[in-house]
């Protein structure tokens, strides 16, 4: 007995420095902006029909946002296209990886997509996290509802909070629309809830139900109560009930790293509740990363009818 005592302590401060450890790097671990990169490799204008300008925006505690604001080169002759899709992208990488699925996505759809680059990304400042993006998500926001004002200052020479963005006046504040990835789908999903009546439609693609649903997944058995020193707990199954806008559902059959269920939980979880309309699209061989590739030209036409059909909704107030 007297031997086991001094092994039995040594287990337990192990397991306690993994739990502080856990604890005090956890940002570390959900967020990754250096893998593969935090630099940008691309432009949109290196894309075939893309245009872009570069969006400075700032969070309501200070820290500075960066964005890109791209369009069809088309819009350049004043043939504005109606939507705007506020993209938030999964919890790796930057804005450049990107660039292709907006490419396509804007081919099809012919709209505007605002790129948002989350807090400790590419060209942004600050420290990721959940309460961080909440804010990101929402100058981003508060940005596409006073595109007007940032056009007409623009056209007086006059600067405004987002800096000197002439394609601001592209922007329809009354035609908005948000697509979020992994946990881009947790961004937009708070979005949408956040703002309800004043964007059209929600979109997100392969995202979790919430943080500790994904810790459950990932840790082995034992060391599943780690979940509670979460401090990022994006819990999107308990607010999807609650968002009146139209969803799209886009799900990938095939993730490897958040299981589907968790998409069916998420899309009954808004039949259910206060969701206007809510639609699902499976693509079969779908993985994680790579649903808008395989999905193909199926994938981008969902979405383009999903706006199509509610683009003439009435928004519901909350």
């Amino acid at each position: 007995m007297a031997a086991i005592v001094p092994i039995l302590g040594v287990a337990l401060g192990a397991v306690g420095l993994l739990g502080g450890a856990l604890y005090l790097k956890q940002e570390k671990l959900l967020y990754l902006p250096q893998i593969p990169s935090r630099h940008y490799d691309a432009y949109p204008d290196q894309f075939e029909g893309l245009a872009y300008e570069d969006v400075a925006l700032r969070a309501v505690d200070g820290t500075r946002i960066h964005a890109w604001l791209v369009f069809p080169v088309r819009s350049e002759t004043g043939q504005r296209p109606r939507v705007t899709i506020i993209y938030f992208h999964g919890n790796a990488g930057n804005l450049s990886h990107r660039l292709q699925d907006v490419r396509n996505l804007i081919a099809t759809c012919q709209c505007n997509v605002l790129m948002v680059s989350y807090r400790g990304y590419g060209e942004s400042s600050g420290t990721p996290s959940e309460q961080g993006f909440k804010l990101d998500a929402s100058a981003a926001m508060e940005f596409c509802l006073n595109a007007g004002k940032h056009a007409a200052a623009d056209d007086s020479g006059t600067s405004t909070a987002a800096g000197r963005v002439p394609s601001a006046r592209l922007i329809e504040s009354d035609l908005l629309y948000v697509f979020g990835r992994s946990i881009g789908g947790a961004v937009a999903l708070w979005l949408g809830r956040k703002y309800g009546s004043k964007l059209r439609g929600v979109i997100v693609e392969n995202t979790f139900t919430c943080i500790g649903d994904m810790i459950d997944v990932v840790f082995p058995r034992g060391l599943r109560w780690l979940k509670r020193l979460n401090r990022n707990p994006w819990n999107s199954l308990a607010l999807v009930g609650k968002i009146r806008s139209p969803i799209l559902f886009i799900s990938g059959r095939q993730d490897e790293l958040v299981p589907p269920s968790h998409m069916d939980a998420l899309y009954n979880a808004a039949r259910a509740g206060s969701c206007m309309l809510a639609r699902m699209v499976y693509i079969p061989d779908g993985t994680h990363n790579d649903t808008w590739y395989r999905g193909g030209e199926r994938y981008y036409q969902a979405i383009a009818d999903f706006i199509q059909e509610t683009r003439g909704l009435r928004s519901l107030t909350d």
